[in-house]
């Protein structure tokens, strides 16, 4: 009776073993994509993270054999377009493309429709480096006299494109690194700050390169430092924010994939090889260099940590900026 009992329990554990393997490998779906991948952008189009995800996926779709269709769904601080993928099923046929505000706005808002555990990394697609530019009536043409300028004076100011946005705290942390006091002006875009900014009103901000680079050839605006690692293609001469004393101010514009939580690894695994192999290609290399991007192409753990030291410093300039959304 003993053994058949135990013969009838090790019957059902196998059985048991047998099904979640079954359902385990439905679940790794080894033919991944069957059909069309739907990529939530979670800002309007034309914008550069709705180029550079078209760019990109569009290579990926050739590569993997389905489409991927883009889906902008703009609104409230990329909130609206993160929480559909945070509900979405995890089967990988609904991702979402984030930057540097998903990483934030847990520490901007109270509440948020989702947490911090409902979506999971894929790859970090692209980094693009930012330049600080100030105002020609500053008549500052390098960091030393600009420093100079700001600390000097009761009524220095920065522009960005929103509270809370990448160049708001990003001015936070060079203020607070540089020990001078400036009032943050936000905006509801670049092109208003940067008429602002042209015009004198405002004295300096961070933006992409790619984005002030005309203004700065066209002797409108003073370039003073880049924030990447090493200097910019785009404004040779220009010096990084390392080279000037502030190493711990790297910082980029990002871009990068998540997947609903509970995507098969596989899948994760899968999209970041193929998006990494993409991104190799000389052309889209050229493509996103004219943009001052360079493609990354991380493993799902890379982006993890990634987002987690972006997550920290973001967390140490709202708290010590006292910054909110709500």
């Amino acid at each position: 009776m003993l053994l058949r009992a135990h013969l009838r329990r090790a019957g059902a554990l196998a059985l048991a073993i047998a099904t979640g393997l079954v359902a385990d490998a439905g679940m790794a779906q080894p033919d991944y994509p069957a059909r069309a991948v739907r990529i939530v952008v979670p800002y309007p189009a034309g914008g550069n993270t709705d180029v550079i995800t078209r760019a990109v996926m569009k290579e990926v779709s050739g590569r993997m054999g389905q489409p991927f269709v883009i889906d902008n769904k703009p609104g409230g601080n990329s909130i609206l377009g993160t929480d559909i993928v945070a509900k979405a099923a995890p089967d990988g046929y609904t991702l979402l493309i984030v930057i540097g505000a998903y990483a934030n706005n847990r520490w901007l808002y109270k509440t948020l429709p989702y947490g911090p555990d409902d979506l999971v990394p894929v790859t970090q697609i692209s980094r693009t480096s930012l330049v600080l530019v100030s105002t020609p009536q500053l008549a500052t043409k390098n960091m030393h006299d600009f420093l100079a300028a700001v600390r000097s004076s009761s009524q220095a100011t920065y522009a960005s494109s929103g509270t809370g946005s990448a160049a708001h705290l990003l001015g936070e942390r060079f203020s607070q690194a540089a020990n001078f006091k400036a009032t943050h002006i936000p905006y509801k875009g670049t092109a208003d700050a940067m008429n602002d900014l042209v015009g004198g009103r405002v004295g300096f901000m961070f933006d992409a390169v790619s984005a002030v680079g005309a203004q700065i050839r066209a002797g409108k605006l003073d370039a003073l430092a880049v924030t990447g690692v090493t200097p910019s293609a785009q404004l040779p001469g220009v010096p990084t924010l390392v080279e000037l004393g502030f190493p711990q101010l790297v910082s980029y514009a990002w871009a990068g994939l998540l997947a609903p939580a509970r995507t098969p690894e596989s899948i994760r695994q899968r999209l970041a090889t193929e998006i990494a192999e993409v991104l190799k290609a000389p052309e889209l290399k050229e493509r996103l260099a004219a943009i001052s991007t360079d493609a990354v192409g991380s493993t799902p753990a890379e982006f993890g940590r990634f987002l987690a030291e972006e997550s920290r410093v973001g967390e140490e300039v709202i708290a010590k900026s006292h910054i909110s959304l709500d």
